[in-house]
């Protein structure tokens, strides 16, 4: 005797529900693991060079959970969806050398682990054309915490200026290539990675030139992440609205705005009496 085909609507319905649960709980764990794992960072047993090697391992931990929670489209998750991970593991590895106070490293550890969730929530949702009209601000808002994190690492920590060069342009060809990517209308994965280049290019060349003028400028570690994330954020800006042909005056006035900021933090940065 065949069942009633409302029953067989009702039994697929029960399956896709039960099916959701089950990525969102395997979600929370994975973001359970990798916060466990980021509270290493702080062991008075590791040093600065085995602290980056556990960052590494913290990434390589994530991209097969990441990989299993946003599998099960045509479209196979792409590098893109990885960044934010490998953007937060720099950051949490860096401040885990720089703040002294463990109550705020573990603050700042909560706070990645949630993060993490909610992007790779935010990634399967686009995956599936799920996104509603928030999800993108709450991308763009994860995206430029987890820059500015790694920006002021990398300006803080005493690196050689030709490596801490070499991080400043990883970090925002990665930061620039998922905007392209992800946040708003997705640009071809080849020309996001040449505009990511170019955008990486103008904010390392900011960076070096801030270096070399070190003997005229005096710029502190936080002034110069905020330099870097508005010069990041003023150049993916102008890309995209090429791209996309949306040129408006608000948008004009947005960047222009942004631009007289990171023209007053360089001018003050010269030191009075010079």
């Amino acid at each position: 005797m065949k069942l009633p085909p409302a029953l067989a609507e009702k039994a697929v319905v029960a399956d896709s529900s039960a099916r959701t649960e089950r990525d969102r709980s395997f979600l929370i764990f994975a973001g359970v693991v990798l916060v466990a794992i980021a509270l290493g960072f702080k062991s008075e047993l590791l040093g600065p060079g085995q602290v980056w090697a556990i960052a590494l391992g913290l990434v390589i931990v994530a991209a097969p959970a990441l990989l299993g929670y946003l599998r099960g489209t045509e479209e196979f998750p792409r590098i893109e969806h990885y960044i934010p991970v490998a953007l937060g593991a720099t950051t949490l590895a860096g401040l885990s050398l720089i703040v002294p106070e463990l109550w705020k490293y573990l603050v700042l550890t909560a706070a990645f682990g949630a993060g993490f969730m909610i992007a790779a929530r935010l990634d399967y949702l686009r995956l599936r054309d799920s996104e509603k009209r928030g999800h993108l601000i709450l991308q763009e808002t994860i995206l430029i915490l987890v820059l500015a994190g790694a920006y002021l690492v990398i300006v803080t920590l005493p690196f050689n200026p030709i490596l801490r060069l070499l991080w400043i342009f990883t970090i925002t060809f990665l930061a620039s290539y998922r905007s392209f990517r992800i946040n708003g209308a997705a640009i071809a994965p080849r020309r996001a990675f040449i505009f990511a280049l170019f955008v990486g290019q103008v904010v390392t060349f900011l960076a070096w030139a801030v270096t070399a003028l070190s003997l005229y400028l005096y710029v502190n570690e936080g002034t110069f992440a905020v330099m870097l994330l508005f010069a990041w954020y003023i150049n993916r800006g102008l890309v995209r609205h090429t791209v996309e042909d949306s040129f408006t005056r608000n948008v004009v006035l947005e960047y222009g705005a942004f631009a007289i900021v990171l023209i007053y933090l360089f001018v003050e940065s010269v030191p009075r009496g010079r």
